[in-house]
């Protein structure tokens, strides 16, 4: 990265003050662009400890946490400064919008919010433990339901399940448009127009060229179709084509 951002600079702020008081220092929950941002720039800069996260595998929104030399990664990080309420609405099924839409109501700001993982009538909010007394006190109805809330320890949450298909295929070349296409179950032309149209991204940030080169490891979405993760190149076909692995979020 040629130049290192606003975000970037407090993250080293943040690692400069976990050395000076030795204690964990963290960051408030990241967006999926964020998290692939410091991920990137940490490959090229680890003098200091770091885990990304919140606790519960699978979730989209997480923190990161810079740990001091006397703390292990294996313990309960996250479970400091994060926390859980199960939210039971009476008599129906608010959705993620309606939940999110009465939490922020509240005065409580987005990245104070991970993610809302909801089963039925119930919703698990996973937040900073600083806003559950508010929460708490504050949230007695979502959309036009009455709602009940109780606090939670991470390690009470259910886990989110993933449901992923596996898609393989070859390509000539991990072309983006190429990649899309196929990914999606579409033409190359169709996933051109969608490409130029501004309605694909690759690592979480728009990306216009449909030639841009798609490696492991790397994560495309297509609005309205979602999202996929390359997984692996699999070898080479007796023509010369490569194989190709991706995880399509379903």
């Amino acid at each position: 990265m040629a130049q290192e951002t606003e975000f970037l600079r407090r993250i080293e702020d943040l690692a400069a003050q976990c050395e000076r008081k030795n204690t964990v220092t963290h960051t408030q929950f990241l967006t999926p662009a964020e998290q692939y941002e410091l991920s990137s720039w940490y490959r090229t800069h680890p003098y200091f400890r770091m885990i990304i996260g919140c606790g519960i595998e699978g979730c989209e929104r997480n923190a990161a946490a810079i740990l001091p030399e006397w703390m292990d990664e294996n313990d309960d990080v996250f479970g400091s400064f994060l926390g859980c309420v199960k939210i039971t609405a009476g008599f129906g099924t608010p959705g993620h919008r309606d939940y999110l839409g009465s939490i922020l109501g509240l005065g409580i700001k987005r990245e104070w919010i991970g993610d809302i993982l909801i089963d039925g009538s119930e919703a698990y909010v996973i937040c900073e433990k600083s806003v559950i007394p508010t929460i708490m006190r504050e949230l007695t109805h979502v959309s036009r339901y009455g709602v009940k809330c109780t606090e939670l320890d991470l390690d009470d949450v259910p886990r989110p399940e993933r449901k992923v298909k596996t898609v393989s295929f070859t390509v000539q070349s991990c072309r983006f448009d190429t990649v899309v296409g196929a990914v999606f179950g579409m033409s190359r032309s169709s996933a051109v127009k969608l490409i130029k149209g501004g309605l694909a991204t690759l690592n979480y940030q728009e990306c216009l060229k449909v030639d841009a080169e798609v490696d492991e490891g790397d994560v495309i979405s297509l609005r309205g179709h979602g999202k996929a993760v390359m997984k692996e190149f699999s070898g080479k076909s007796k023509k010369g084509r490569t194989f190709v692995v991706f995880e399509r979020y379903i």
